[in-house]
């Protein structure tokens, strides 16, 4: 039997060629070039997806969600700062200069009282009343007590305190005792002794009320000045037991030495 040609094929087309053909009837292509078997046409292979390892596919999600919780957390943080900021300060800017106090209530506005012979200034609260004057001092009767400024010449502060409490009379003040010494006492800008006391004060009914005194001095060349406060006894409410121990102090940082 005889052996059927093989039936050729351009190889460049892929039409199959007429026995004996010398050009291809489709494209012309010489059949020098026409292969036996139609061509394979081999399309590239995809490149490689490049799979990471298990462990960093389990790494990624777990550095996503951490910084969600980061962002929420830093947002919170943010939001939980400007409301209690808010709540702080409330709705007003910070004040810079010229503030009233904080914590402590600002005192009545002030009155003046001014030496004419030692030529110092008491600054105290308009609500208490000038009980009695002269060129060296005067006294203020406060709203539960009483407080005095005196000048004098010479002398030191330790002498000036000693001085005022051995002249207190002994008909009206009994049971003088020495509670505690003012640590920083100071008259104005210039700095001092000071000593709280207790004591017993008679009235004209011969009734003794428990009293606290204060004796403050300070000396600046060559003029000394005594302040003397007395206030009913509170020791379990106020520092050193004087209720207007603050309006006190108030009135020795606001003195002005001539």
């Amino acid at each position: 039997m005889a052996t059927q040609a093989a039936t050729r094929f351009c190889g460049r087309c892929g039409a199959p060629l007429a026995p004996g053909a010398t050009y291809c009837g489709r494209c012309g292509t010489p059949v020098q070039m026409a292969a036996v078997a139609p061509p394979v046409y081999r399309y590239p292979s995809p490149p490689s997806a490049g799979y990471r390892p298990a462990g960093q596919y389990k790494m990624g999600p777990a550095l996503i969600a951490g910084g969600l919780i980061l962002i929420l957390l830093v947002g919170a943080v943010a939001i939980g700062g400007f409301a209690l900021s808010q709540f702080v300060n409330g709705s007003h800017p910070t004040c810079t200069s010229n503030c009233a106090p904080k914590v402590v209530a600002p005192l009545p506005e002030e009155a003046s009282w001014r030496s004419s012979a030692y030529h110092f200034t008491v600054n105290y609260s308009s609500r208490w009343t000038v009980r009695s004057q002269d060129a060296s001092g005067v006294t203020l009767g406060t709203k539960l007590g009483l407080v005095s400024v005196v000048g004098q010449s010479g002398g030191t502060p330790d002498q000036a305190l000693q001085s005022t409490i051995n002249a207190l009379p002994t008909a009206s003040f009994q049971d003088v005792t020495l509670v505690a010494s003012l640590h920083g006492a100071h008259i104005g800008d210039q700095d001092g002794v000071g000593e709280v006391f207790s004591a017993n004060l008679l009235g004209t009914s011969q009734t003794a009320t428990k009293v606290r005194l204060a004796v403050i001095a300070a000396t600046r060349g060559n003029v000394t000045v005594v302040v003397f406060a007395l206030d009913p006894a509170g020791p379990k409410s106020s520092p050193n037991g004087m209720p207007e121990g603050q309006a006190f102090d108030y009135l020795c940082t606001e003195f002005a030495w001539s």
